[in-house]
């Protein structure tokens, strides 16, 4: 069976590699380009795919929540956030992908006919095609599927070092969600909504350059399987909702995705079986930040020991809803 993979990011490459072990995959690359992203990832994913710990650029354990000019240190229960450079991570992963026996060609979709990629340079034909092409899918519009519901952000990267993961909460600087500095080794990466960015350098009064980037925001009803076409990772809104964490969902639903195709399951239902509760349950704190008062009820739980330790476990996994 021929499976084609378009896009070599997380997902992609992830999926890509799985799927080697069974299958005849290609894998489809744009070109090479590093993704606009904080870099922030759960420590375990280094474990859980095997993956070389010198790609860490920094580890942390703890971060710093500010709100109404008080800072909230919270403890990560050990190292548990990592920070890696976009562009090198992906190269390193689509490598994996590549001595696993995955063909990589670094191409343009252009079109979608049956059973056939048609490319820039040549066609492809598959049996299933994957999409991991991000936020503004390709394969999606080819497919006349709605565009992903999205959010617009300003980032930049200034010369300027934090010594842990900083993120702000007052909707002046981050709109309904939160502005960032994450540390990049010597410089440190920024963003926020961009209806706030502005006001978010005033705040660190700093003067820089920035670009725009739009991160999915899931919902869920969004399309993740059409007959022999699926979508992983951004394509399919698998960022966690309010902390728009991107990497490590994308990986792990790769790896669901790839087991699913192998062992002929269906990938809704098993995507939903791993991640549907925790989704829904941070959708819902997202909304409920939104308003005023319960984003001051939120924030000041934070300030309890226990409701920190509680909140930490869930994100790492070790409590389940």
């Amino acid at each position: 069976m021929k499976i084609l993979v378009i896009g070599g990011g997380p997902a992609g490459s992830t999926v890509s590699k799985y799927l080697a072990n069974n299958f005849n995959v290609t894998l489809i690359q744009d070109k090479k380009w590093a993704k606009p992203c904080g870099g922030g990832t759960k420590t375990k994913i280094f474990k859980n795919f095997d993956l070389d710990t010198n790609l860490i650029k920094e580890k942390f354990n703890s971060l710093r929540m500010i709100y109404k000019n008080k800072n909230i240190d919270l403890s990560l229960l050990g190292d548990n956030l990592s920070i890696v450079f976009r562009d090198e991570f992906d190269e390193y992963l689509r490598n994996k992908a590549k001595e696993n026996g995955v063909t990589i060609i670094y191409d343009k979709l252009i079109d979608i006919q049956k059973n056939t990629a048609i490319l820039q340079n040549q066609q492809i034909d598959f049996d299933i095609l994957i999409a991991a092409d991000g936020v503004h899918s390709n394969v999606r519009k080819l497919l006349n599927l709605p565009d992903l519901p999205k959010v617009l952000t300003h980032y930049a990267l200034i010369d300027k070092k934090v010594d842990k993961p900083l993120f702000y909460f007052d909707k002046l600087y981050g709109g309904n969600f939160y502005a960032w500095e994450f540390p990049h080794q010597n410089k440190t990466h920024i963003g926020s909504d961009y209806k706030t960015f502005i006001n978010f350098t005033k705040y660190l009064d700093i003067n820089t350059k920035h670009k725009g980037y739009f991160i999915p925001k899931w919902e869920e009803n969004i399309t993740i399987q059409k007959n022999n076409i699926y979508f992983v990772g951004d394509s399919a809104a698998q960022v966690m909702p309010l902390t728009f964490e991107g990497i490590y969902y994308a990986m792990e639903s790769a790896k669901i995705l790839a087991h699913c195709i192998i062992n002929n399951l269906d990938y809704k239902t098993e995507w939903n079986k791993r991640f549907l509760k925790q989704f829904k349950f941070m959708k819902f704190i997202e909304k409920s930040m939104q308003n005023k008062f319960l984003r001051n009820i939120i924030m000041f739980g934070f300030t309890v020991p226990i409701f920190q330790k509680i909140s930490v476990k869930l994100w790492l996994e070790k409590i389940k809803l």
